[in-house]
This record gives structure tokens, C-alpha cells and sequence, in this order.
């Protein structure tokens, strides 16, 4: 054991280490070899009021909320930097990578652990064995599984700076910075509700990230008064009944959420509870099972998406293609009958238009694929791209 220093009130108190990757949790990590992980007990400073919006910003920032079925995995970049929040499970972890690599990352500024079930964490191990990391922020609790292993040893092989974050703390990304919400402490009896959750502003606009927070760690941040109104709010447990709580959402009031689900999963997930609930607040929706992997760029006073939401009605927030595709057709077509001229096969991922006869087009996948009537000019207003093969 080793003596670390814990900061509490001002107090700086003597503790000593006594589990996993390190940290102040009670139970002895079952086979994991802490080695010389730093851990950085002090963290930042905590902001004592509200910041509705950061200072000056240049250029954009974005945030990809990654297609990596029944899991979370959001790649957050600006001013060159990247921070990657959570990594989804063992099946997407080589996509991830690869996502990462095709983007031009070479180094991570942060990566968030939010907590370490499996569809959040094997693809984070994966990323840092790819991957240069500055500093993670993580849970602090401890866990018996393989994959905490895995990542106790790789953040001990490479020396990573590892912190344990509190409610408040804030740090600087790029020309943005996050502040961290949840949770108000790492004992819950339901370890979601240790996620670490973020708040993450840039100019006037705001995200809300807390992994699979919970209605008790929900019923904390509300409590503690925590700044929780936000632009954009990626579901806490992929929009499960146990989270995303009415009085939740009423605090939140996101203009956007995004649900990150795998296809036909055997959850349910996203609840229709928690679907009503945002219909109600009159929230757009975003879903990575029926629409691939979701981008929004912000240029710190507007948003911008690469794909249109999915938001008519509760029929079409359901889980199949069709109500996708009609949503699709009905908000870039105006439904203005009288200007169909053409028909068109649009990738909702890449927004691309192709000919029906492209043979780019017979390779779209069906959850990205719509069938749009009308005509070329709406389609170059509502921000898509004519296919360079088929030049329609």
C-alpha cells in the first residue's frame, strides 16, 4: 500500500490506496496490478458559479456520437485537440480505432471512462493501446471483471496521469471547456450511477454526457443544483427507463437528444416512456441504430448535424428504416408535391445524393439509405452532396 493525499473541504487529509487503478473505494481490486499509476488526487479548480458560455472561439467544434451498437462512444475534437468519452464494447473496438485513425488522431487530450461495464470500456482499452493519452478521468470504484483488468494494466504500462474527478471540477479543452457533473459520490449500490458525467460548453453552446446515469444520480445532480440546461443531451443508459427522469429532462431541456442503441436490442432501448418524455419537451431526435454514426459541428453560436432527425412522431422514433427514411423524404421535400421532379437515393451518413441506378448507391446501408422525391436544388439547400460517380 501506498499513502496518497486526498483533498476535502480544503483539508488535505492522509489516505491510504487500497484498490484498483487507485483511488478512495475500500475493496481490494480482485488481480489487478496497480503498479506506478499516477493518480491526481488535487485535480482542477471548481468553479464557485454558473458559466452559461466559454470566451472567445475559433473555428468549430464537433462532436461524433460513434455507431457502435448497444454501447456509448463519443469523439469530441477542437483546435486540433481530441477526447474520446467511452469506447463501446469488444465487437466495435477495432471500428473505433479505425474511426479514430481515418480522422487524423494521433494523440488524446483526455479520455473519460464514465464507469467500466463492458459496452462503455473494451473499446476504450483498445483505443489506448492505439493511442497516446494525456490524462483520463474515470470512476472511482473497483470491479471483477476482465476488461477493468485490461485497463488497470494498460494505464500502468504507459504511465497514464489518472484522476478520479468530483462534481465541479473544470477543465480546458481547446477553445471549449467541460464541467464535471455527476457523480456526487463513487459507493452507489448500481454502479451506473457512478458514471462520470460531463457538461461540455463551447461559445453558446452546450452538451450533456453522463454514461448510464441513473435516476438516484439524476435525483443528486438536481439536488446539488447543478448547471444541467444543455443543447444537446446524449441519453444517460442508452434512454433506459431508469434514467432520463421527467424532472430530469425539464432541467435539461436539451433542443436535441441522441440515443446511442444498437439495432433491434434486447432491452428495449430506447424506453417509449423515456421517448414520450422527450417528445413532450419537444426535443429533436437522433438515433444511432437507425441512423449510423451522428455528427453535430458547432461553431459556438449555431449547430450543425450530418444527418436530419428523426422527430414527426412516435412512429417514426420507432426502431426500423422506414420511419426514417419517410422523415427524411418529408423534411428535405418541403412535402411540396408540385416540385417533385426527380427521384434520389440519399446516405444519410455521408449526406450524399446518388442516381437510383448509382452503383454507390446499392452498397448504403439500410439504416442510412432514403429514398427522396423532389427536386436537386432542396437537396443542395438542406446541405447534401452530389456523388461524384454518378453526378446526378
Amino acid at each position: 500500500m501506498r499513502e496518497i493525499i486526498w483533498k476535502a473541504a480544503g483539508i488535505l487529509l492522509p489516505a491510504l490506496l487500497l484498490c484498483g487503478c487507485g483511488g478512495g473505494a475500500v475493496s481490494a481490486a480482485p488481480e489487478a496490478d496497480i503498479g506506478d499509476v499516477k493518480i491526481d488526487t488535487d485535480g482542477p479548480a471548481s468553479l464557485d458559479k454558473e458559466e452559461d458560455s466559454v470566451g472567445e472561439v475559433n473555428g468549430d467544434l464537433t462532436v461524433t456520437f460513434l455507431d457502435v451498437g448497444q454501447g456509448n462512444a463519443t469523439l469530441v475534437e477542437n483546435d486540433g485537440k481530441y477526447m474520446l468519452i467511452d469506447g463501446g464494447d469488444r465487437e466495435y473496438s477495432s471500428f473505433v480505432v479505425s474511426y479514430l485513425k481515418n480522422e487524423g488522431v494521433e494523440e488524446l487530450e483526455y479520455v473519460i471512462s464514465s464507469h467500466y461495464d463492458a459496452d462503455h470500456l473494451n473499446g476504450v482499452v483498445g483505443v489506448l493501446h492505439a493511442f497516446p493519452c494525456k490524462t483520463i478521468l474515470a470512476a472511482d470504484y473497483v470491479t471483477d471483471t476482465r476488461v477493468y483488468d485490461s485497463f488497470c494494466e494498460i494505464v500502468t504500462e504507459q504511465d497514464i496521469k489518472l484522476v478520479y474527478p468530483s462534481v465541479g471540477d473544470v477543465y480546458e479543452f481547446g477553445d471549449a471547456e467541460f464541467t464535471i457533473v455527476c457523480p456526487d459520490e463513487y459507493d452507489y449500490a448500481d454502479v451506473n450511477d457512478n458514471s462520470v458525467g460531463i457538461r461540455l460548453i463551447y461559445g453558446e453552446n452546450s452538451f450533456l454526457i453522463c454514461g448510464d446515469a441513473g435516476e438516484k444520480s439524476e435525483a443528486a445532480m438536481l439536488a446539488r443544483g447543478v448547471p444541467l440546461n444543455s443543447d444537446v443531451y446524449l441519453a444517460s443508459h442508452h434512454g433506459s427507463d431508469g434514467s432520463s427522469s421527467t424532472e430530469f429532462l425539464e432541467a435539461v431541456m436539451p433542443e436535441t437528444v441522441v440515443f446511442s442503441v444498437g439495432e433491434g436490442n434486447s432491452y428495449g432501448h430506447p424506453s417509449e416512456h423515456v421517448l414520450n418524455s422527450v417528445a413532450e419537451i419537444g426535443a429533436e431526435v437522433y438515433r444511432t441504430d437507425l441512423q449510423g454514426t451522428i455528427r453535430v459541428t458547432s461553431d459556438g453560436h449555431k449547430l450543425s448535424w450530418n444527418v436530419e432527425p428523426v422527430f414527426n412522431s412516435l412512429e417514426n422514433m420507432e426502431n426500423d428504416t422506414e420511419g426514417v427514411s419517410e422523415t427524411a423524404n418529408d423534411t428535405l421535400a418541403g412535402m411540396d408535391e408540385t416540385s417533385v421532379q426527380e427521384t434520389y437515393i440519399l446516405n444519410m451518413n455521408t449526406r450524399k445524393f446518388h442516381l437510383p441506378s448509382c452503383s454507390s448507391a446499392e452498397n448504403i446501408k439500410s439504416e442510412n439509405r432514403a429514398e427522396f422525391h423532389g427536386m436537386r436544388e432542396e437537396l443542395l439547400e438542406a446541405g447534401y452532396a452530389p456523388c461524384k460517380r454518378c453526378n446526378p
